[in-house]
């Protein structure tokens, strides 16, 4: 991470501010945030999501982790099919985060919310987790496989306080206060059931909580 990057994540003491550092690094505004490659902005099959990622940010959502539904055939041949997810950080004591996940399993969403009261200190947890990635392009003999493919990627995995507090992995680069919000964020994933479903409804109920109206 450049001088400049550092410093601006280090000048980070709320929750609001990750987000608006996080809006920023999705717009291309700034080249790195914590936990992710340096200078390396969003992947190209997250491109279209970067609106509603963005205005979610602006609404006080940190969103760490996304992807949109996909069903296609790399070019060895392998098919991956994933699920359009997404993973945030949530403001302690805030009602909207009921409401949201409330009107998300009203949806038929899949909805994994960690209690800020819940957070380990050391250890994951991934009691909760969800695949949302899966190719049949893996090793046959792979533990996770099943008829119609092998589990790749998971989402609603528990992130302990080591992880967040990590200056390598999580967000130790910013100030106490700021390591300290998020420790005390809800973590929430929301994903769409359906595999491979481009035009997920997920999004639009996103943009929705976001206040933002996008086509989907």
């Amino acid at each position: 991470m450049n001088r400049d990057d550092r410093k601006l994540w280090a000048s980070a003491r709320t929750l609001d501010d990750l987000c608006e550092l996080t809006a920023m690094w999705l717009e291309g505004a700034i080249a790195s945030q914590p936990g992710y490659a340096a200078n390396c902005g969003p992947d190209d099959e997250t491109l279209p999501l970067v609106p509603v990622l963005v205005a979610l940010n602006r609404a006080g959502v940190m969103t760490t982790g996304s992807q949109p539904g996909l069903d296609v055939v790399a070019a060895d041949g392998s098919r991956w099919k994933q699920r359009a997810a997404v993973e945030f950080y949530f403001r302690a004591h805030d009602p909207a985060v009921l409401r949201l996940t409330r009107v998300a399993r009203w949806a038929g969403l899949i909805t994994v919310a960690h209690l800020p009261s819940s957070l380990p200190r050391w250890r994951y947890r991934y009691d909760q987790a969800v695949t949302v990635t899966r190719t049949d392009g893996c090793d046959p003999q792979c533990p996770t496989r099943h008829e119609d493919g092998c589990d790749w990627t998971w989402f609603g995995t528990q992130v302990p306080r080591r992880h967040i507090r990590s200056p390598h992995l999580g967000y130790g680069i910013c100030h106490r206060d700021a390591v300290k919000a998020v420790c005390s964020a809800w973590q929430v994933t929301l994903i769409y059931p359906a595999w491979g479903r481009e035009d997920s409804p997920l999004w639009a109920l996103l943009a929705d909580f976001a206040g933002l109206a996008v086509s989907t």
